[in-house]
């Protein structure tokens, strides 16, 4: 009997050991839940930590106070919360959305529409047009520098089925970065090609057509860039409704500048 309670001792204890000997990751905020965990997202804002990395934590991830915040689109990856719709690069304020005094201006890089869990707070730059957020103020050289490393994030949403915010527009809203940025991808809905209208050329790609009439189109992969005067039809022909979340950000001030 007493050998029997000493090997579930040394049994316990020995599971206890391993347990601390996984290495745990940090996070704040929600974020993606590796397949082998059961996928989908962890709904957790508060800072917590997992026994699994970040998902493609290189592009899709910041450390902010040594935690990871993930910065890509949470609709993904299965988010059934509160979702905002942006179009185009636009800065991040991290400390705002996670609420702490630790200033933290980053940047997302996903190009042309898509979705996070937060409202842009009082002070961003950012002008609503066509159902979403555009960025219409200047981008510093962090963000310039962060490109380099960050824009292939688009990258990774390429084999992942989901559907995209509807942007349908005439002409991007003044003041913008200027770039109208479209979606490469290779499945029904979201795949290259081209079409030819009466009204001149279509480019289409991923669901998005950039109509150009009687001004010159240079298409670049990913981006289109877009003569003064063209139009520009965004969107995957599917309507949607969704409610916004409302952050609390009065006691906050959000400034653009280096971070």
């Amino acid at each position: 009997m007493r050998a029997s309670f000493i090997a579930v001792v040394l049994l316990l204890v020995g599971v206890g050991t391993a347990a601390a000997d996984k290495k745990h990751h940090r996070y704040v905020g929600i974020h993606p839940i590796t397949k082998a965990h059961g996928g989908g997202m962890c709904h957790i804002e508060a800072p917590h930590v997992h026994t699994y990395a970040p998902i493609d934590v290189k592009v899709q991830f910041r450390v902010h106070d040594g935690y990871h915040y993930f910065i890509g689109d949470p609709v993904a990856y299965k988010w059934d919360g509160p979702k905002t719709s942006y179009y185009g690069h636009h800065p991040v304020p991290v400390h705002v959305i996670v609420e702490d005094d630790h200033e933290d201006i980053e940047y997302c890089y996903l190009d042309g529409a898509h979705y996070h869990a937060w409202e842009p707070p009082p002070g961003m730059e950012v002008k609503l047009h066509a159902g979403a957020y555009w960025y219409i103020g200047d981008f510093p050289e962090a963000y310039v520098k962060g490109k380099v490393v960050y824009d292939p994030i688009d990258v990774v949403y390429e084999p992942i089925v989901y559907t995209r915010p509807v942007v349908v527009v005439e002409a991007p809203p003044p003041g913008w970065y200027g770039i109208g940025i479209v979606d490469i991808h290779a499945h029904p809905g979201r795949g290259r090609g081209h079409k030819k209208h009466g009204h001149g050329h279509v480019d289409v790609v991923g669901g998005v057509e950039v109509v150009a009439p009687a001004v010159r189109v240079e298409v670049g992969l990913p981006s289109v860039h877009i003569g003064v005067g063209a139009g520009v039809i965004v969107g995957d022909g599917h309507h949607h409704h969704h409610k916004h979340k409302r952050h609390k950000h009065k006691s906050k001030k959000w400034k653009r500048g280096r971070r």
